[in-house]
């Protein structure tokens, strides 16, 4: 965990003034063309991740303030659990919207953007090794400040593509973060955020992710549950191997790109059963 917590706070280090830097660079038209988030422009989702780093500050901060939230009377939280990104896309999305038309000018929203990820940054990089397992709440789940370290790793460098791609298209997932956000798609109080079970009777499927190392992924359907692990590629059966890189699959799991149009371009191979196209779309878009 040790090893794992550092890696993604070193990267998280180099790679947010080096997004400063990108988002700096921007031109008027650039902020204002359409993202790969459907309903949001550039702005639009730069202004959301500036909201998201201001909120994950306030949530690990008081976590680390006391030693079990859950016990705090003073603190009054709504049970987690209940929420997946479905039933608040169109939330977000307009609060989004909303946030970007406060900011008057686009410099403005760099300014801010740097200053909220640098003090979340130094809100982690100043943790004590008894607070990464401290409850802290996040609407999705109870998870821990580590938990919340996976939701920044996740967030950033997922919409930092969001934002970049769609005015450069050969910008992807950052090649040092994205090895790392498998510990975010595989952690069972995070991924039910993104996933959609299969019915119960639904037959059962297991699919392997091979990026090319000795680990990868394992997804598992089986009587309605979806199961997501990281584990040694050759120490199971799958029915069927994917092999990517890291960068793509965080596109494909995050539903911004389509399994058969990622084969077509050759960014994927899938060797064994064919039907594992249609369960892969309809367990990660919901389709």
């Amino acid at each position: 965990m040790n090893e794992k917590r550092s890696q993604i706070l070193e990267q998280l280090n180099r790679f947010s003034p080096n997004l400063i830097d990108r988002i700096r660079t921007l031109s008027e038209k650039d902020w204002s063309a359409q993202s790969r988030c459907s309903d949001w422009t550039v702005k639009d989702v730069m202004s959301h991740l500036t909201t998201v780093l201001a909120t994950y500050l306030q949530i690990i901060e008081t976590a680390k303030n006391t030693e079990d939230i859950r016990n705090n009377p003073k603190i009054s939280y709504s049970e987690p659990g209940t929420l997946d990104g479905k039933s608040v896309a169109s939330r977000l999305s307009q609060r989004a919207k909303e946030t970007s038309g406060n900011f008057k000018s686009n410099n403005e929203l760099v300014v801010e953007f740097g200053l909220r990820f640098k003090e979340l940054l130094d809100g982690f990089n100043s943790c004590e090794e008894h607070h990464w397992d401290l409850k802290a709440y996040h609407p999705v789940n109870w998870v821990s400040i580590y938990g919340m370290l996976l939701w920044t790793l996740f967030e950033s460098s997922i919409h930092a593509w969001d934002a970049l791609n769609a005015v450069d298209e050969k910008y992807i997932i950052d090649e040092n973060l994205a090895p790392l956000l498998p510990q975010y798609f595989c952690n069972e109080l995070i991924n039910r955020w993104f996933k959609t079970p299969d019915s119960p009777e639904s037959p059962s499927q297991t699919l392997a992710v091979n990026f090319g190392g000795s680990h990868g992924v394992r997804i598992a359907s089986s009587k309605g549950n979806l199961d997501i692990d990281q584990c040694a590629i050759n120490s199971f059966d799958a029915d069927a191997e994917i092999h990517t890189s890291p960068s793509e699959f965080a596109l494909l799991i995050t539903g911004r790109k389509d399994l058969v149009k990622s084969m077509e371009d050759s960014s994927t191979q899938l060797k064994g059963d064919s039907s594992h196209i249609v369960s892969f779309s309809r367990w990660f878009t919901g389709s």
